[in-house]
């Protein structure tokens, strides 16, 4: 995944911030046990979210333990104390996630790129073979599809942002979706997903804008504003802030009905403190500092 969703660490209390990286570790040792070590290699912010997330719903994993790194054996982490049923669907997260966005990227990359996707893929798909084993046909099913329906929508020169953002939308609307135990929670974890996989979406494209322009790639913010290079930054940035808004307000009322368990403090960082925090750095901190990069070469050079 894309690794946009993650905590506002300073915002965080100490106790609140060792739970959240037992989980991420919890998640990592997850990946190697049930899909190989190298798996490990495809950990994210986003499964980590939706880990934590499942165990608040679900009221799982309250309690850990120490060990040592898996990656770094000199290092001790901490871990769930028990099987956990919501890091097994993180873990199918990463890999059905990895799997259908290297076949994305392997469409519509350079030369070195789609070279070093030939030497992943069959990782991938052998994690991907476990996955079915597993039972996860239902992960796989939601990723595929999102990637065809995706496919065909930016192959629409008309393609706005909302019909852009939709498929990736839908599929986290699925994802968060399993997660409900009765008919309220359907919908309210149906909407959290879908505008979470809409923020997603729309940060990616906004943080890839540049590089599409220069490639020639889709991006919904080109098409509906016919961004051209050379284009005022500040005031695309504020356009797209505007539009990236509206799905978090969204996201952040139907957050607001989920019924959680657990780790709300940390939830709560997240979809305001750390959606905010990251928004701000890829729409107007990553600009100023290219900006300002520019200017200190630019006097260099002189």
């Amino acid at each position: 995944m894309f690794g946009y969703v993650r905590p506002q660490k300073p915002e965080l209390l100490i106790k609140d911030y060792d739970a959240y990286k037992a989980v991420y570790c919890s998640l990592c040792k997850w990946l190697g046990r049930r899909y190989g070590v190298a798996a490990s290699l495809i950990l994210s912010y986003d499964a980590t979210f939706y880990a934590i997330l499942a165990m608040s719903v679900r009221g799982e994993c309250n309690s850990y333990t120490q060990g040592r790194c898996k990656v770094n054996p000199m290092k001790k982490c901490n871990y769930c104390c028990t099987e956990s049923l919501s890091l097994d669907d993180a873990a199918a997260l990463s890999v059905a996630s990895f799997y259908y966005k290297l076949d994305d990227d392997r469409t519509d990359s350079g030369f070195f790129k789609r070279l070093a996707i030939r030497l992943i893929r069959p990782f991938a798909s052998r994690w991907r073979k476990k996955l079915l084993k597993y039972g996860y046909n239902d992960f796989d099913k939601i990723f595929s599809l999102m990637m065809k329906a995706q496919f065909d929508v930016e192959s629409d020169p008309a393609c706005g942002i909302d019909k852009a953002a939709h498929p990736s939308s839908e599929a986290l609307s699925k994802i968060a979706e399993r997660l409900a135990s009765n008919e309220t929670q359907i919908r309210v974890l149906k909407s959290f997903g879908y505008y979470l996989g809409k923020w997603i979406y729309l940060i990616d494209a906004a943080d890839d804008l540049e590089d599409d322009l220069k490639s020639g790639g889709f991006n919904p913010f080109v098409n509906e504003y016919r961004i051209k290079e050379g284009y005022d930054k500040a005031a695309v940035a504020e356009l797209m802030n505007n539009v990236i808004n509206e799905a978090a307000h969204m996201l952040l009322l139907s957050y607001d009905l989920i019924d959680l368990k657990g780790n709300q403090r940390i939830l709560e960082n997240i979809v305001t403190n750390g959606i905010t925090s990251m928004q701000k750095y890829v729409l107007f901190d990553k600009i100023n500092e290219k900006c300002k990069n520019k200017s200190n070469n630019t006097s260099i050079n002189k």
